[in-house]
C-alpha cells in the first residue's frame, strides 16, 4: 500500500516538474520569437534610415565635387601671369564656391536604438560595431561642413569684399524693392597673394572632407549589405 502511494507521489512529482519545465520552455521560445521580431523590426527601420542617410551623402559629394573642381579651375586662373577672368566667369565660379551646404543626414532610428539599448537585441556583431562606429564618421563630416559656411562667411567673403563693388538696381516700379548686384573685379583678385593662398588652403580642407565623405559612403554602404544579407 505504502509502495503504491509512493508511487503515485513521485508520478505526480515527475508531472509536476515537468509542467514547470515546459512552462519554462513555452516561456523562453515566446520570449525568442518576440525578440527575433523586434529585431527584424529594429534593422529594417535602421535599414531603410541608412539608405536615406546614403542618398544625403552622394548628393553632398556631388555638390562637394562641383566646388573643388570650380576652386581648383580658379586657384589655376590666380596669378600675375594668368590670362584675365571675365567678370561673368568670375561670377559662375564664386556662385558654385559659395554654394556649399551643410550635412545633415537622418539619425533618430539609430539614436533611438542606442538610448533605449536596443542595440545589444541585433545578433550580429559586425552590424553592433558598425553602427557603434557610424556617428563619429558622420560628425567628422558634418564639422567639416560647418567648419566651411563658417570660414566662408568669416574668412573667404571678407577677403572678396575689397574687389566687389555693390550697386543697388531699382526697377522703377512704385513701392517695389530694390535688389543689390556684385560687380567683381576679377584682375585685382587674380593678382592678390593673400587671395591665392587662402583659396589653395581652403581646396586642401574641401578635398579632405571630400576624403572623408567618401569614407562614410563606403561604411554606409557595407552597413546597408550587412543588414540586407542578416534580413534574408
Amino acid at each position: 500500500m505504502s509502495q503504491r502511494k509512493f508511487g503515485s507521489y513521485f508520478y505526480e512529482g515527475v508531472m509536476i516538474v515537468a509542467s514547470i519545465l515546459v512552462a519554462f520552455t513555452l516561456d523562453a521560445s515566446w520570449a525568442n520569437y518576440q525578440e527575433s521580431r523586434l529585431e527584424h523590426r529594429i534593422l529594417v527601420e535602421l535599414r531603410n534610415e541608412m539608405a536615406s542617410a546614403r542618398s544625403r551623402i552622394e548628393a553632398s559629394m556631388a555638390e562637394l565635387d562641383s566646388v573643388i573642381t570650380s576652386s581648383m579651375e580658379l586657384t589655376e586662373r590666380l596669378g600675375p601671369d594668368t590670362y584675365p577672368l571675365t567678370p561673368a566667369e568670375a561670377e559662375a565660379l564664386f556662385t558654385q564656391i559659395l554654394s556649399l551646404n551643410t550635412l545633415e543626414v537622418p539619425s533618430s532610428v539609430l539614436s533611438s536604438v542606442v538610448a533605449t539599448g536596443q542595440l545589444g537585441l541585433i545578433s550580429s556583431v559586425q552590424i553592433r560595431k558598425a553602427l557603434a562606429e557610424w556617428p563619429a564618421l558622420v560628425a567628422d563630416v558634418a564639422e567639416n561642413h560647418t567648419w566651411h559656411r563658417e570660414e566662408t562667411d568669416a574668412v573667404l567673403i571678407p577677403a572678396i569684399a575689397p574687389y566687389v563693388a555693390v550697386r543697388n538696381i531699382d526697377y522703377g516700379e512704385p513701392r517695389t524693392t530694390s535688389r543689390s548686384s556684385f560687380d567683381l573685379d576679377p584682375t585685382g583678385l587674380q593678382r592678390d597673394p593673400t587671395f591665392e593662398t587662402l583659396l589653395t588652403w581652403r581646396l586642401g580642407r574641401q578635398e579632405a572632407t571630400y576624403a572623408e565623405s567618401a569614407t562614410l559612403l563606403q561604411a554606409t554602404t557595407d552597413l546597408i549589405a550587412s543588414i540586407d544579407a542578416e534580413l534574408e
